[in-house]
C-alpha cells in the first residue's frame, strides 16, 4: 500500500504536469490560429481535473460522505462549462 506522503507527492506532480500542460496549450494557440472554442475546453477540462484532484486529495474528500463531495465535484464541473458556454 503507498504510503500517505508518497500519494500526496504523486498528486502534487500531477498537479504540476496539468498546470504546465495549460502553459503549453496557452503558448500553442497564442502562435496558432486555431479554433479558440478548442483552446477553452482544452483549458477548462484541466481546471476540472484539477479540482477534482484537490478535492479528491488535498481537502480529503474521497471518502466523505457522497452529498458532500458530490457537490463539490458538480461545482467543479458547472463552472468551467458555464465559462466554456459564455466563451462559446
Amino acid at each position: 500500500m503507498m504510503k500517505v506522503w508518497q500519494h500526496y507527492a504523486l498528486s502534487w506532480g500531477w498537479l504540476i504536469i496539468l498546470t504546465t500542460a495549460s502553459v503549453a496549450v496557452g503558448q500553442y494557440f497564442q502562435h496558432a490560429t486555431l479554433n479558440s472554442v478548442l483552446f477553452i475546453a482544452i483549458v477548462m477540462l484541466i481546471i476540472a481535473l484539477k479540482g477534482q484532484q484537490i478535492i479528491d486529495v488535498f481537502m480529503e474528500l474521497k471518502h466523505a460522505p457522497k452529498f458532500w463531495r458530490n457537490i463539490m465535484l458538480a461545482y467543479v464541473i458547472v463552472i468551467p462549462l458555464i465559462i466554456t458556454l459564455i466563451y462559446i
